[in-house]
């Protein structure tokens, strides 16, 4: 079938510039008639949107102007900022769109713009909030006159293809429009790193599925995964699979996410987990995956004699795709929230054919549920098979 790309958009930022009318004023300390470029963070420009007027923001801009109001002597309300009372409504915020790669998030690096646009904002002044100037987003299409497009590029030579390709992915269905966000490209970048520590202790700066001869198969001292390696990866495998073959890249990618998360916490160092997982990578992030791939071939002991390992059986693109077992992902167990008197208290885990008797056996000898009894006797268990247990006192 035919499917259609959606249209990457671009996140556009905008900075809030102040206009006025400036004119020359005679005050009693001097003359003024200098005029200022100043911007206003987010913050204000919504506040002052909503009420047309804000006194904390003419107060800070009356700070930058240099006017004190308390030596105008009788005149001291006649003139703020270079304008009378009656033409408050005359001072307009407009927002101006800004380069996006001088953004960090929605966090505006001021020095970068006052050098952007050959200087054009070197005097400027910024009213910030919490010491930052905070610029306003809007989702538009990628235009070069909306200072929004990003150049794959740099993004390439900062985090590595593998990270911007997987974002791509992972911003959303492939057929829909989405924006782009290069904060969030962090995100992948963090997942890549985590997967890299899977295989490789940093510390000693080795690979962690170094094999000897006898745990050739099982990574470190020949251990064997455990039911908790084996779901979480056939767990995945499935969902891959399934992914891939709709198209609906970005749940995929999250589902990376998840399995290594998962495999993290389990501390798995096993090269029966990590290899199938680096070929169902491979399509996603084929640079990291080949990598790793040769150093897990190279660690390997293929017997005495054999030599170099050839290209043929070190690159990750003649692997065979892995398949799923029924066996490991069948749930055998289910957590039940246990309930004291409707109340929530703590939680069981309980195989799946745990029976009634079994239940109340199990919550009788529980120490939370001994504790919320305060030495009563329950006068009903409920057990809801799949869903929840509730003891009545």
């Amino acid at each position: 079938r035919l499917l259609n790309q959606g249209m990457i958009q671009g996140s556009s930022r905008f900075v809030y510039r102040v206009n006025y009318y400036a004119r020359e004023v005679t005050f009693p300390i001097r003359n003024y008639a200098e005029s200022k470029t100043v911007f206003i963070s987010k913050k204000y420009y919504d506040e002052y949107e909503d009420s047309g007027y804000h006194e904390k923001l003419i107060e800070k801009l009356d700070d930058i102007f240099g006017i004190n109001k308390d030596q105008l002597g009788e005149d001291k309300n006649s003139y703020v900022l270079n304008v009378s009372p009656i033409e408050y409504d005359q001072i307009k915020i407009s927002p101006i769109h800004v380069d996006v790669n001088i953004v960090d998030g929605v966090e505006l690096d001021i020095e970068a713009f006052r050098k952007w646009r050959g200087g054009e904002y070197t005097n400027a002044e910024f009213i910030l909030e919490d010491g930052k100037y905070i610029c306003g987003t809007e989702v538009e299409k990628m235009s070069k006159s909306k200072f929004n497009t990003v150049n794959p590029n740099d993004l390439v030579d900062k985090y590595g293809a593998d990270t911007f390709r997987m974002y791509e992915m992972f911003l959303g269905p492939v057929e829909m429009s989405k924006p782009w966000d290069t904060k969030g490209i962090e995100g992948v970048h963090r997942f890549l790193r985590k997967l890299w520590r899977l295989f490789f202790d940093e510390i000693k700066g080795q690979i962690w599925t170094t094999a000897s001869p006898l745990s050739d198969r099982r990574g470190v001292g020949g251990e064997a995964p455990t039911d908790a390696e084996l779901k979480s990866l056939h767990k995945t495998i499935k969902k891959i699979e399934e992914d891939t073959e709709r198209f609906s890249f970005n749940t995929a990618v999250s589902t990376f996410m998840i399995c290594v998360n998962e495999l993290t916490d389990l501390k798995c160092h096993k090269k029966e987990i990590l290899e199938p997982l680096l070929i169902l990578l491979a399509p996603y992030a084929p640079h990291i995956a080949e990598e790793l791939y040769a150093e897990l071939r190279k660690s390997l002991s293929f017997g005495e004699g054999k030599g170099e390992v050839s290209f043929a059986e070190a690159t990750i693109l003649n692997s065979t795709f892995p398949k799923w077992n029924e066996k490991y992902i069948k749930e055998t167990s289910k957590a039940y929230p246990v309930a004291i008197n409707g109340k929530t208290r703590t939680e069981l885990t309980l195989a799946l054919d745990t029976t009634q008797q079994q239940v109340e056996e199990l919550i009788l000898k529980n120490e939370v549920v001994i504790k919320w009894l305060e030495g009563k006797q329950p006068k009903k268990i409920i057990y809801v098979k799949n869903k929840m247990i509730n003891v009545v006192v």
